[in-house]
């Protein structure tokens, strides 16, 4: 590989792992936000979440672990992950 391609590749991937890193902390609120709406209407209309969706409880536990473990032992973390939960979830269902 030249040096320019290399120098390329080192750059795209020193921009992309931050990148996605903050997509993935700021993507738990919106998903919570789905799962809150999806019980909340389950009580009322008898539907839940499908075992297989890609919302299923398990899937959103597994994925999230660093940040629901982070959130666990960090509390103002926690807090601020609670906070910003809640907040998507006005933003999305309480309009």
């Amino acid at each position: 590989m030249s040096e320019k391609k290399r120098w390329k590749v080192l750059r795209f991937v020193g921009y992309a792992i931050p990148i996605l890193l903050v997509i993935y902390v700021l993507s738990v609120g919106p998903v919570y936000a789905k799962v809150l709406n999806s019980c909340l209407m389950a009580r009322h209309t008898h539907e839940l979440v499908e075992s297989d969706s890609i919302f299923s409880n398990m899937n959103i536990e597994s994925f999230y672990a660093p940040l629901f473990w982070t959130a666990e032992n960090n509390q103002f973390i926690g807090e601020l992950l609670f906070d910003y939960q809640y907040f998507c979830f006005e933003i999305i269902y309480l309009d």
